[in-house]
């Protein structure tokens, strides 16, 4: 045990020290602050401010722009009769457009038309098609004598209330998917990240035939398994200080443009109704009561280190099979798969969290990390869990040991190619 301690440390010193950890764990927060601030500054600072002329010659919009304005679209409504032809002259002095609206049939609205000396936006051009639309409808609706305010109120949302197994369940399902979506994502990118770093501190080791001498001292079991260990702690490392840095960089940014960042939420509101942002709201925070966070955290830990092991173990054994590049991308792609599979399954889970492709993925070690994680924000049943977490476990320990049977011959093969017909023999050959 006590050389698997020291294995441990080595391989976590070593990795933790290297420039390009220390790089990569500071860069990666400074990036998240550098992408807050430039959204802060290109949504407060980006926009120009567009002011728009309008010329109406069928008199059925007076004032139905002026509570359209917003921060940086402002409509002038012109109240004299100086003549289309006058104002294309002169419309550019003080405006950036001029909307012409001539004497229209409300049943074919034909003939409004935008004058401008560039192209418009999308954003602008919608705005101005949605005014008018909304206006010549609601006209359309008074001449057939139809109560506008009841088709109003007839348009409204019905909001559903969900009882789920007698309990009353609060706020929408998308929360719960956002949730696991983030959670199955960053199990995948560990596993991705740092079996890779496995297979690759392996294979190094072999080729610079450092691993030959260390074999003479510890078992290769106790060497596979100390290098595995180490290499996880380095990634919780990195990711516990992403998360405390990338916090400290977020309340930094926040205490610094706090005042352009309260100027962009109210730009943000100002696009959707004061209605619809506070359902939102509501639905957001009646969600995230209703989520168990104790459950989603211990989860979390729980796949993100039996998940690791069980792959790290194959790469691991791998690296000591392989003795090229070459054939470590060969012998790596056929266990890519059953993660790059997960990954296209998460997106079926999150749909159908307890259809049977995520009940079945969520079971298996190859997926479960993954499918599991992503359908616990939606509650799944415990007993489900607990059968998935036994199934991992057992899968592990299952996977080391062949892993082990491998990785002890493996490591000494030197020059010689390699095939999984070999590699199978290795795991019944006795040494």
């Amino acid at each position: 045990m006590q050389k698997v301690l020291y294995i441990i440390a080595r391989e976590y010193m070593t990795r933790v020290r290297k420039k390009s950890f220390i790089i990569l764990t500071l860069l990666m927060p400074l990036l998240i602050g550098a992408f807050l601030v430039a959204t802060v500054l290109i949504a407060t600072n980006g926009k120009q401010e567009t002011n728009i002329l309008v010329k109406d010659d069928s008199n059925l919009f007076a004032d139905k722009f002026r509570g359209l304005d917003d921060d940086n679209i402002h409509y002038d409504y012109l109240m004299n009769n100086t003549s289309l032809d006058a104002l294309k002259k002169t419309y550019n002095e003080d405006y950036d457009i001029l909307l012409y609206i001539p004497k229209i049939d409300l049943d074919r609205p034909n003939g409004i038309t935008i004058y401008a000396e560039k192209e418009l936006g999308g954003n602008i051009e919608n705005t101005i098609e949605d005014a008018l639309t909304e206006q010549i409808k609601n006209i359309v609706l008074l001449r057939e004598n139809y109560n506008v305010e009841l088709i109003d109120k007839l348009n409204q949302t019905v909001t559903i209330e969900k009882v789920i197994n007698d309990k009353q369940q609060f706020g929408r399902s998308s929360l719960a998917g956002g949730i696991g979506y983030i959670c199955g994502f960053l199990i995948y990118i560990f596993l991705l990240v740092y079996g890779s770093m496995v297979l690759k501190g392996v294979t190094e080791e072999k080729t610079n035939r450092i691993i030959e001498v260390l074999v003479t001292s510890v078992k290769p079991f106790q060497l596979m398994m100390g290098k595995i260990i180490g290499i996880g702690a380095v990634g919780l490392t990195q990711f516990v200080l992403w998360g405390i840095l990338s916090f400290i960089v977020q309340f930094v940014v926040g205490l610094i443009f706090a005042d352009q960042m309260t100027a962009m939420q109210s730009m943000q509101q100002s696009q959707a109704s004061s209605s619809e942002v506070v359902s939102i709201m509501n639905d957001l925070s009646l969600a995230f009561k209703d989520l168990d966070i104790f459950r989603i955290i211990f989860s979390f830990i729980f796949y993100f280190i039996f998940g690791y092991f069980f792959y790290a173990a194959q790469f691991a054994a791998i690296g000591a099979a392989v003795t090229d590049d070459s054939d470590a991308q060969s012998f790596t792609f056929p266990l890519m798969i059953p993660i790059m599979i997960s990954i296209v399954l998460m997106s079926v889970t999150l749909e159908q969290p307890f259809g049977a492709a995520a009940k079945w993925g969520s079971m298996l070690p190859f997926s479960s990390p993954i499918i599991m994680m992503s359908r616990i924000p939606f509650k799944v049943e415990w007993w489900q869990q607990i059968i998935s977490m036994l199934i991992l476990v057992v899968a592990c320990i299952a996977i080391t040991a062949l892993a082990a049977r491998i990785y002890r011959i493996g490591i000494l093969i030197q020059g010689k190619k390699v095939s999984f017909k070999e590699i199978g023999k290795w795991i019944f050959m006795k040494v």
